[in-house]
Protein backbone atom coordinates (compact mmCIF):
# COMPACT_ATOMS: atom_id res chain seq x y z
CA UNK A 1 0.00 0.00 0.00
CA UNK A 2 1.08 3.56 -0.49
CA UNK A 3 0.56 6.67 1.56
CA UNK A 4 1.24 10.19 0.35
CA UNK A 5 1.85 11.88 3.72
CA UNK A 6 0.70 11.98 7.33
CA UNK A 7 -2.09 14.11 8.75
CA UNK A 8 -1.07 16.43 11.61
CA UNK A 9 -3.30 18.26 14.09
CA UNK A 10 -2.48 21.01 16.56
CA UNK A 11 -4.61 20.17 19.59
CA UNK A 12 -5.66 17.18 21.65
CA UNK A 13 -9.31 18.08 21.08
CA UNK A 14 -8.84 17.91 17.29
CA UNK A 15 -7.18 14.52 17.65
CA UNK A 16 -10.08 13.14 19.74
CA UNK A 17 -12.67 14.58 17.33
CA UNK A 18 -11.04 12.97 14.31
CA UNK A 19 -10.37 9.68 16.14
CA UNK A 20 -14.02 9.34 17.17
CA UNK A 21 -15.18 10.20 13.64
CA UNK A 22 -12.90 7.51 12.14
CA UNK A 23 -14.23 4.91 14.58
CA UNK A 24 -17.79 5.64 13.46
CA UNK A 25 -17.11 5.15 9.73
CA UNK A 26 -18.07 2.00 7.79
CA UNK A 27 -15.34 -0.41 6.74
CA UNK A 28 -13.81 -0.17 3.27
CA UNK A 29 -12.97 -3.07 0.95
CA UNK A 30 -9.48 -3.31 -0.51
CA UNK A 31 -8.53 -4.65 -3.95
CA UNK A 32 -8.90 -8.26 -2.78
CA UNK A 33 -12.18 -7.76 -0.90
CA UNK A 34 -10.65 -7.51 2.57
CA UNK A 35 -12.73 -5.41 4.98
CA UNK A 36 -10.66 -2.63 6.54
CA UNK A 37 -11.52 -0.07 9.22
CA UNK A 38 -10.10 3.38 8.52
CA UNK A 39 -9.42 3.73 12.26
CA UNK A 40 -6.69 1.09 11.75
CA UNK A 41 -4.59 3.85 10.16
CA UNK A 42 -4.75 6.14 13.19
CA UNK A 43 -1.40 6.81 14.85
CA UNK A 44 -2.08 6.24 18.54
CA UNK A 45 -0.07 6.40 21.74
CA UNK A 46 -0.39 10.14 22.31
CA UNK A 47 -1.71 11.60 25.56
CA UNK A 48 -3.22 14.91 26.59
CA UNK A 49 -0.57 15.83 29.17
CA UNK A 50 2.39 16.17 26.79
CA UNK A 51 0.48 17.04 23.63
CA UNK A 52 2.02 19.05 20.81
CA UNK A 53 1.50 19.03 17.04
CA UNK A 54 1.61 15.33 16.22
CA UNK A 55 1.04 13.10 13.17
CA UNK A 56 -2.19 11.22 13.84
CA UNK A 57 -3.02 9.43 10.59
CA UNK A 58 -1.15 7.76 7.71
CA UNK A 59 -3.12 5.83 5.11
CA UNK A 60 -3.16 4.71 1.46
CA UNK A 61 -4.47 7.09 -1.22
CA UNK A 62 -7.87 5.37 -1.37
CA UNK A 63 -8.48 5.84 2.37
CA UNK A 64 -7.34 9.48 2.21
CA UNK A 65 -9.77 9.95 -0.68
CA UNK A 66 -12.63 8.65 1.47
CA UNK A 67 -11.72 11.20 4.15
CA UNK A 68 -11.48 14.03 1.60
CA UNK A 69 -15.00 13.24 0.38
CA UNK A 70 -16.60 12.64 3.77
CA UNK A 71 -14.79 14.21 6.72
CA UNK A 72 -16.58 17.34 8.05
CA UNK A 73 -13.61 18.88 9.88
CA UNK A 74 -11.89 21.86 8.27
CA UNK A 75 -8.64 21.21 10.17
CA UNK A 76 -8.41 17.78 8.50
CA UNK A 77 -9.40 19.05 5.05
CA UNK A 78 -6.72 21.77 5.23
CA UNK A 79 -4.06 19.13 5.89
CA UNK A 80 -5.25 17.02 2.95
CA UNK A 81 -5.40 20.06 0.66
CA UNK A 82 -1.70 20.55 1.25
CA UNK A 83 -0.90 16.84 0.86
CA UNK A 84 -2.81 16.60 -2.42
CA UNK A 85 -1.68 19.86 -4.01
CA UNK A 86 -4.74 22.07 -3.57
CA UNK A 87 -4.34 25.87 -3.42
CA UNK A 88 -7.04 27.27 -1.15
CA UNK A 89 -7.88 30.98 -1.16
CA UNK A 90 -6.00 31.29 2.13
CA UNK A 91 -2.89 29.70 0.61
CA UNK A 92 -3.03 31.79 -2.60
CA UNK A 93 -3.41 35.04 -0.64
CA UNK A 94 -0.55 34.11 1.70
CA UNK A 95 1.65 33.37 -1.32
CA UNK A 96 0.58 36.68 -2.92
CA UNK A 97 1.72 38.57 0.18
CA UNK A 98 5.07 36.78 0.08
CA UNK A 99 5.56 37.66 -3.60
CA UNK A 100 4.63 41.34 -3.41
CA UNK A 101 6.66 41.85 -0.22
CA UNK A 102 9.85 40.38 -1.63
CA UNK A 103 12.49 43.10 -1.71
CA UNK A 104 14.16 41.93 -4.90
CA UNK A 105 17.51 41.12 -3.35
CA UNK A 106 19.39 38.15 -4.74
CA UNK A 107 17.77 35.36 -6.77
CA UNK A 108 13.96 35.36 -6.71
CA UNK A 109 12.74 32.55 -4.42
CA UNK A 110 9.26 32.43 -5.99
CA UNK A 111 8.01 30.92 -9.24
CA UNK A 112 5.23 33.52 -9.61
CA UNK A 113 5.26 37.28 -10.17
CA UNK A 114 2.72 39.88 -8.93
CA UNK A 115 1.10 40.01 -12.38
CA UNK A 116 0.34 36.27 -12.15
CA UNK A 117 -2.31 36.96 -9.51
CA UNK A 118 -5.83 37.91 -10.62
CA UNK A 119 -8.18 39.56 -8.12
CA UNK A 120 -11.84 38.86 -8.91
CA UNK A 121 -14.76 41.21 -8.24
CA UNK A 122 -15.91 39.19 -5.24
CA UNK A 123 -12.48 39.46 -3.63
CA UNK A 124 -11.34 35.94 -4.46
CA UNK A 125 -7.99 35.48 -6.11
CA UNK A 126 -6.70 33.29 -8.93
CA UNK A 127 -3.13 32.32 -9.68
CA UNK A 128 -2.03 31.70 -13.26
CA UNK A 129 -0.37 28.38 -14.03
CA UNK A 130 -2.19 26.28 -11.45
CA UNK A 131 -3.51 22.97 -12.72
CA UNK A 132 -6.40 21.12 -11.13
CA UNK A 133 -5.14 19.49 -7.95
CA UNK A 134 -5.50 15.84 -7.04
CA UNK A 135 -7.54 17.03 -4.07
CA UNK A 136 -10.07 18.60 -6.43
CA UNK A 137 -10.11 15.49 -8.66
CA UNK A 138 -10.80 13.33 -5.61
CA UNK A 139 -13.65 15.60 -4.50
CA UNK A 140 -15.20 15.31 -7.97
CA UNK A 141 -14.85 11.53 -7.99
CA UNK A 142 -12.24 11.36 -10.76
CA UNK A 143 -9.39 9.95 -8.68
CA UNK A 144 -9.11 7.08 -6.17
CA UNK A 145 -12.82 6.30 -6.39
CA UNK A 146 -11.99 2.58 -6.52
CA UNK A 147 -9.40 0.40 -4.75
CA UNK A 148 -8.22 -0.61 -8.23
CA UNK A 149 -6.59 1.95 -10.48
CA UNK A 150 -7.78 0.42 -13.75
CA UNK A 151 -4.58 0.72 -15.79
CA UNK A 152 -4.96 -0.76 -19.25
CA UNK A 153 -2.47 -3.61 -19.74
CA UNK A 154 -2.28 -7.25 -20.77
CA UNK A 155 -1.16 -9.79 -18.19
CA UNK A 156 1.56 -12.01 -19.61
CA UNK A 157 1.31 -15.80 -19.63
CA UNK A 158 4.85 -16.49 -20.86
CA UNK A 159 8.37 -15.24 -20.33
CA UNK A 160 11.77 -15.29 -21.97
CA UNK A 161 15.17 -15.38 -20.29
CA UNK A 162 17.28 -12.48 -21.60
CA UNK A 163 20.19 -12.73 -19.18
CA UNK A 164 21.69 -15.42 -16.97
CA UNK A 165 24.89 -15.88 -14.94
CA UNK A 166 27.80 -17.94 -16.22
CA UNK A 167 27.86 -21.57 -15.16
CA UNK A 168 30.26 -21.08 -12.24
CA UNK A 169 27.64 -18.94 -10.44
CA UNK A 170 24.73 -21.25 -11.17
CA UNK A 171 25.44 -24.05 -8.70
CA UNK A 172 22.86 -25.39 -6.20
CA UNK A 173 23.17 -24.03 -2.67
CA UNK A 174 20.88 -24.97 0.22
CA UNK A 175 21.24 -21.56 1.87
CA UNK A 176 20.74 -19.58 -1.31
CA UNK A 177 17.83 -17.17 -1.77
CA UNK A 178 17.02 -15.09 -4.85
CA UNK A 179 15.99 -11.45 -4.49
CA UNK A 180 13.40 -10.61 -7.14
CA UNK A 181 12.49 -7.15 -8.37
CA UNK A 182 10.55 -5.99 -11.41
CA UNK A 183 10.71 -3.10 -13.88
CA UNK A 184 7.33 -2.25 -15.37
CA UNK A 185 6.97 -0.81 -18.90
CA UNK A 186 7.46 2.98 -19.10
CA UNK A 187 3.74 3.68 -19.50
CA UNK A 188 2.88 1.91 -16.23
CA UNK A 189 3.73 2.96 -12.65
CA UNK A 190 5.75 1.18 -9.99
CA UNK A 191 4.42 -2.02 -8.40
CA UNK A 192 4.74 -3.35 -4.84
CA UNK A 193 4.94 -7.02 -3.86
CA UNK A 194 2.44 -8.18 -1.22
CA UNK A 195 3.42 -11.47 0.36
CA UNK A 196 -0.04 -11.97 1.87
CA UNK A 197 -1.55 -12.31 -1.63
CA UNK A 198 1.61 -13.36 -3.51
CA UNK A 199 0.87 -10.47 -5.84
CA UNK A 200 2.42 -7.43 -7.47
CA UNK A 201 0.08 -4.44 -7.28
CA UNK A 202 0.37 -0.87 -8.53
CA UNK A 203 1.60 1.55 -5.89
CA UNK A 204 -1.61 3.61 -5.89
CA UNK A 205 -3.95 0.62 -5.50
CA UNK A 206 -5.52 -0.08 -2.12
CA UNK A 207 -4.13 -3.33 -0.74
CA UNK A 208 -4.26 -3.72 3.03
CA UNK A 209 -1.29 -5.91 3.86
CA UNK A 210 1.01 -6.37 6.83
CA UNK A 211 4.00 -6.77 4.54
CA UNK A 212 4.76 -4.80 1.38
CA UNK A 213 8.08 -4.59 -0.42
CA UNK A 214 9.72 -3.64 -3.69
CA UNK A 215 11.33 -7.11 -3.60
CA UNK A 216 10.01 -10.67 -3.59
CA UNK A 217 12.02 -13.74 -2.63
CA UNK A 218 12.26 -17.31 -3.89
CA UNK A 219 14.55 -20.26 -3.22
CA UNK A 220 15.16 -21.44 -6.78
CA UNK A 221 14.93 -20.14 -10.33
CA UNK A 222 12.57 -23.00 -11.13
CA UNK A 223 10.24 -21.72 -8.40
CA UNK A 224 10.52 -18.21 -9.83
CA UNK A 225 9.46 -19.44 -13.26
CA UNK A 226 6.30 -20.91 -11.74
CA UNK A 227 5.64 -17.66 -9.88
CA UNK A 228 6.02 -15.50 -12.99
CA UNK A 229 3.17 -17.37 -14.64
CA UNK A 230 0.95 -16.92 -11.56
CA UNK A 231 1.78 -13.22 -11.17
CA UNK A 232 0.36 -12.26 -14.59
CA UNK A 233 2.61 -9.22 -14.77
CA UNK A 234 2.11 -6.64 -17.55
CA UNK A 235 3.56 -7.70 -20.88
CA UNK A 236 6.96 -6.06 -21.28
CA UNK A 237 7.81 -6.19 -17.58
CA UNK A 238 11.38 -7.19 -16.77
CA UNK A 239 11.90 -9.56 -13.86
CA UNK A 240 15.36 -9.54 -12.28
CA UNK A 241 16.53 -12.24 -9.86
CA UNK A 242 19.75 -11.50 -8.00
CA UNK A 243 21.76 -13.99 -5.95
CA UNK A 244 24.43 -13.37 -3.38
CA UNK A 245 27.44 -13.61 -5.72
CA UNK A 246 28.94 -11.04 -8.10
CA UNK A 247 27.18 -11.12 -11.50
CA UNK A 248 24.78 -13.71 -10.11
CA UNK A 249 21.75 -12.34 -11.98
CA UNK A 250 18.92 -13.65 -14.12
CA UNK A 251 16.63 -11.40 -16.15
CA UNK A 252 13.38 -12.36 -17.81
CA UNK A 253 10.91 -10.41 -19.91
CA UNK A 254 7.17 -11.09 -19.68
CA UNK A 255 5.51 -12.08 -22.94
CA UNK A 256 1.86 -12.39 -24.02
Amino acid sequence: MAAIDKIYVNTWEEYIQFKEWCEQQPSLLDKYGKSVKISDYLITGWNKENWKCHPIFSAPYYVDAYIIRNCPFDFIQKELMINYGHWSQERIKSFYNDVINWKGEGECPYWAKPEDFIILKDGRMKLKGLKESNYSKIRRGYLYSSPLTGYNYTGGKHFKCIKHPVYMYNTPCDCKKWFVDIITPEELPFMWYHKEHNSWDFSDEFVDSDWSSSTAFCNTIRALKRLMIKWRLPVGTKVRATGKYTNDTYEFIIKA
